[in-house]
């Protein structure tokens, strides 16, 4: 049986400042890596605070390892004993890397002996063993950041709460530092939560997303289910779908609905009725673009639409294809794509998107 290790409950937090904070529910079970994820503002680091009792919230519950921590009676430093947090900013003290590690323990009156296993672990999985007699003043941040992570590790938390410990640090630093924690987790088994604005991010990390916006949860589960089926437009816009469109149900077989949009028809699979009105979902990722004359006799896909390209733009390693079909819908190709289809503004190609593919928002 599945085991929560957090559950949250009716979180209510006012700031002066107008901001409101308010979580109706939020479940983490053991084991398992969550990613909140949301804009800046929306929440994201206030809630890292009230659950790490860093501040006391106006009223709801957190319910950390079976016991309500606001109202158990315990002082808040023996519940967080069995919590650890990094930020984005490492927090090291002028003192060795080493002994930065095992304050913790220190703290906590735990001899460094019976940490022995775990602390070799660490520094040779986040590659530190060579700084451990250095100052931290000397170290680069991603080197800091890797000290700031064995401290909070060795001490072996039952929860792991990490707000943006990578926000600061150069990109192939992270990239790298990225994967050596992701190991980490899932070597140790580490229940954790981890904030990010980074969907990138997130879709590596995460085994469950919580999506935050202005202080309310707007959609949690696992993260393909987030991703792939957002519960709304918020949802769906923040987590990389480029194309929504609304239309009407004009018919469904088989839980394969058609959609009139603008005098086209686009298939999805679903179980919305025939005459509610929706909003049409598509990730760029699952539009395939291909040449005029392309024989498709052994495609699945039901939908394909003949374009003109509108705007062609680099976004990282693929390149953004924006087409007018009567209505927008936008791809992700890779460069030798543009290359070998002679994508430009104002060729005209085809493109076909899997009923599989696309979700429908209720509107």
């Amino acid at each position: 049986m599945v085991r929560k290790i957090l559950e949250i409950k009716n979180l209510k937090k006012h700031y002066d400042s107008g901001f409101d904070l308010g979580v109706d529910h939020l479940g983490l079970d053991e084991n398992r890596i969550m990613v909140l994820i949301g804009p800046n503002g929306s929440g994201k680091s206030t809630l890292i605070k009230l659950i790490n009792l860093l501040e006391q919230p106006d009223s709801g519950e957190i319910v950390f390892d079976g016991s309500n921590v606001l109202y158990s009676g315990k002082a808040a430093c023996d519940l967080r004993k069995n919590m650890s947090a990094v930020f984005q900013d490492p927090f090291l003290f002028n003192m060795s890397v080493y002994n930065n590690i095992i304050i913790g323990l220190k703290l906590r009156h735990i001899k460094v002996g019976q940490k022995k296993e775990i602390f070799d672990y660490l520094i040779e999985k986040l590659n530190i063993e060579h700084l451990l007699l250095r100052n931290p003043g000397s170290l680069s941040g991603g080197e800091q950041q890797r000290v700031a992570l064995a401290r909070a590790l060795v001490l072996e938390p039952r929860l792991l709460l990490l707000d943006e410990p990578l926000a600061n640090i150069d990109q192939l630093s992270r990239e790298d530092l990225r994967s050596d924690l992701f190991g980490i987790l899932k070597d140790t088994e580490r229940s954790a939560i981890y904030v990010t604005h980074d969907r990138n991010e997130a879709m590596i990390i995460a085994d469950d997303i919580a999506v935050i916006n202005s202080g309310k949860i707007e959609q949690t589960g696992p993260k393909n289910d987030v991703f792939r089926r957002p519960s709304n437009e918020f949802v769906a816009k923040f987590v990389g779908v480029e194309t929504l469109l609304e239309g009407t149900v004009l018919e469904n077989k088989n839980n394969v609905c058609s959609v009139g949009i603008n005098r086209t028809e686009i298939y999805a699979v679903s179980d919305f009725r025939t005459g509610q009105n929706v909003t049409v979902a598509i990730r760029p990722e699952d539009v395939v673009l291909f040449s005029e004359g392309t024989d498709l006799s052994g495609s699945s896909a039901l939908n394909f639409f003949r374009g003109t390209v509108i705007e062609l733009q680099d976004v990282g390693l693929f390149k953004k294809v924006e087409l007018d079909c009567g209505f927008r819908l936008v791809s992700f190709v890779t460069a030798n794509s543009v290359d070998r289809l002679g994508l430009q503004k104002g060729k005209v190609v085809n493109s076909s998107v899997k009923a599989s593919s696309i979700h429908l928002l209720k509107r």
